[in-house]
């Protein structure tokens, strides 16, 4: 495995004497005065980036780089338990997986209640993934991101390469080889079935569990008006790349520029950037105004358009590797590209899902735990049953920690006690 080494920072108190304006309001109309509102504050995830997140909260960092065998160069952060008092947990890596358009961040976006904080606070070895074509994971041995050939990769080359890339590094700087804990989210459980479908013996010797947050693999049943463009996923993305505006619809940067100040110009804008999100995520939602500068500060955090792509095939209940059109003969010897067999994963599954979820639907999440071999069901599958509570509320929910983080503890701890 190739490696560029790693940074570590250790920081244990934090104390920054700086002018800062409040960021963070508790209503809509009070952003209207937000500066000299005395309802609103300061909120320094606002205004930071993951790194910052982490090292602002007292945490330590290390911040470990892979280059995966096509060139690209993976960044994985890592928040250590260097002095917990439980060896046991100490020795437990947790890798968290983001989804489609995000980082890492977003397991940092809610303060200490984030998973990755209340993972760390329990004594756990956490870790976190950014793949390919992300904010911070936008390097190449050979390619920029200017470079159109940069941006010419899928889900495959996710879940075939970069996620056993940043597996591996975890294994090989833990020493625990077959006990570490995945967790992803959306995309991050795709890539995550992807790789334990595909390499099943290997996914089993390295990985103890899966733990899917609104999981994404058939996608059929999906509400949001987004499967209308499905049909259409190919025809777009082709007239993009013909008008050489790949780029342009892929990377971080001009995606944030171009919706960042129009979605916080005003209260009346980031209400409507909100309910234009929830369209697609699901109308009910706990992500109130005080979560909207962070979640804008994180997101479209880039991907490539391929990905997008690849995921309208799944919309067409299609699970299944990169369709090609005319040229599968040509990359895999047959007419249709090979399927994702979830049959085959050797990996036990824990599925959580939400039932005003309209990306990622209940009746989706059955049809993929009914397609999992009896082996991998001994953890079950858990229902979130509270009505305001939708896709992106799984990283952002006024009451997710009770919903799905404490859920998600104990059950990592019960298996710890195996």
């Amino acid at each position: 495995m190739k490696r560029l080494g790693c940074v570590i920072i250790l920081v244990h108190f934090v104390l920054e004497f700086e002018c800062v304006s409040n960021n963070i309001c508790p209503t809509y109309d009070d952003y209207y005065t937000v500066k000299d509102n005395p309802n609103c504050w300061y909120d320094f995830t606002a205004d930071s980036n993951a790194t910052e997140i982490v090292i602002k909260h007292g945490y330590p960092l290390e911040i470990h780089r892979v280059v995966t065998p096509d060139g690209y160069i993976l960044t994985v952060f890592r928040i250590p338990n260097y002095n917990s008092p439980n060896a046991a947990l100490r020795k437990t890596p947790v890798f968290l997986q983001h989804g489609l358009a995000s980082t890492s961040a977003n397991f940092l976006g809610k303060g200490k209640d984030s998973l990755a904080f209340i993972l760390a606070d329990a004594g756990y070895d956490v870790w976190l993934g950014n793949f390919r074509g992300t904010e911070y994971s936008e390097g190449h041995v050979n390619l920029t991101v200017a470079d159109k050939r940069y941006w010419d990769h899928s889900m495959d080359e996710i879940g075939l390469l970069d996620i056993p890339m940043q597996l591996e590094l975890v294994a090989e700087k833990t020493g625990q080889r077959g006990n570490i804990i995945y967790i992803g989210h959306s995309l991050g459980t795709t890539v995550g079935l992807i790789y334990g479908s595909w390499y099943p013996h290997q996914a089993k010797e390295t990985v103890k569990l899966f733990i899917l947050l609104a999981p994404a693999a058939y996608l059929s049943n999906m509400l949001s008006p987004a499967r209308f463009m499905a049909p259409f996923a190919d025809q777009l993305y082709r007239m993009m790349d013909s008008n050489d505006m790949i780029r342009i619809g892929s990377q971080a940067e001009p995606l944030r520029n171009m919706i960042q100040p129009f979605c916080l110009e005003s209260p009346v804008l980031m209400r409507r950037c909100l309910d234009m999100l929830n369209m697609l995520y699901g109308p009910k939602t706990q992500m109130g105004p005080d979560m909207i500068p962070i979640y804008f500060k994180q997101l479209p955090a880039g991907t490539s358009l391929k990905v997008t792509r690849h995921a309208g095939d799944m919309v067409l209940n299609n699970f299944r590797k990169y369709d090609h059109g005319i040229n599968n003969m040509k990359v895999y010897g047959t007419y249709l590209p090979p399927i994702y067999d979830v049959s085959k994963i050797e990996v036990p599954v824990f599925i959580m899902y939400a039932v005003n979820d309209w990306t990622c639907t209940k009746r989706d999440s059955l049809v993929l735990y009914r397609k999992l071999p009896k082996k991998a069901k001994v953890y079950g599958i858990h229902e979130i049953t509270e009505p305001n509570f939708n896709h992106i509320d799984f990283l952002f929910g006024k009451n997710v920690k009770s919903l799905v983080y404490d859920n998600i503890l104990a059950l990592i701890e019960k298996l710890n006690q195996n």
